[in-house]
């Protein structure tokens, strides 16, 4: 049996771990829900939530931090020093402080939405970005955590493409071009052989902003 990943087909919260297996090549099913499909199984999972990953042996680990880490840790993307494993969850604390300013926008009509959104990136928003901007234009080893690839470099990557994807109403599809060491990040990390391969495998749709020069 191999691992499987619950969630809808969207990237969103499962991408990471998504990215984490393949790129260690650990082989695991992708089963994807509709909405529909998800009310149905809700009751069974173990915080009525997806992401969700199944283990081979059939018990279920659920919040996507812990699901990252824990497939992060089976494909060698989770550093060993300690401090380096503190600043790579802290360039993915800071990336979550900015993507939870969007959470209250979902649920808005599409010109309330449009307009929050584009406050949010006048204000809260900008300030997360160039604080962001900052952190990724002084790395000294290349990555997020030193020398060495992790899970923090492909969180960023899966947050900056989502950003600017065109699926947030309102965030304009060339964001990153006011920040120019995030749009460079967000590119270093698409050529990454395993990011890349993943999505020459995997680029259609809103998945095609997470390719190398999108």
């Amino acid at each position: 049996m191999s691992y499987k990943i619950h969630y809808f087909a969207a990237p969103g919260r499962a991408e990471v771990a998504r990215l984490n297996l393949s790129i260690g090549g650990i082989a695991y099913e992708d089963v994807q829900y509709t909405h529909a499909a998800f009310s149905e199984v809700k009751p069974k999972l173990p915080f009525g939530q997806v992401p969700v990953l199944e283990l081979p042996n059939g018990k279920m680990l659920a919040q996507s931090g812990a699901i990252d880490r824990y497939t992060a840790k089976l494909a060698g993307l989770y550093p060993e020093d300690p401090l380096e494993a503190a600043r790579a969850d802290e360039a993915v604390f800071l990336l979550a402080d900015l993507m939870d300013l969007f959470n209250p926008t979902w649920s808005l009509p599409l010109e309330e939405k449009i307009k929050a959104r584009q406050e949010i990136l006048a204000g809260k928003g900008k300030e997360k970005l160039e604080f962001l901007n900052k952190l990724l234009g002084n790395l000294e080893g290349g990555y997020v955590a030193g020398e060495k690839l992790s899970f923090a470099d492909i969180q960023i990557f899966t947050g900056l493409s989502s950003l600017a994807s065109g699926g947030y109403d309102g965030v304009p599809t060339t964001l990153l071009s006011e920040y120019p060491a995030l749009k460079d990040f967000r590119n270093k990390i698409a050529n990454e052989p395993g990011v890349k391969a993943y999505y020459d495998r995997h680029g259609e749709g809103i998945r095609a902003a997470f390719k190398p020069d999108a």
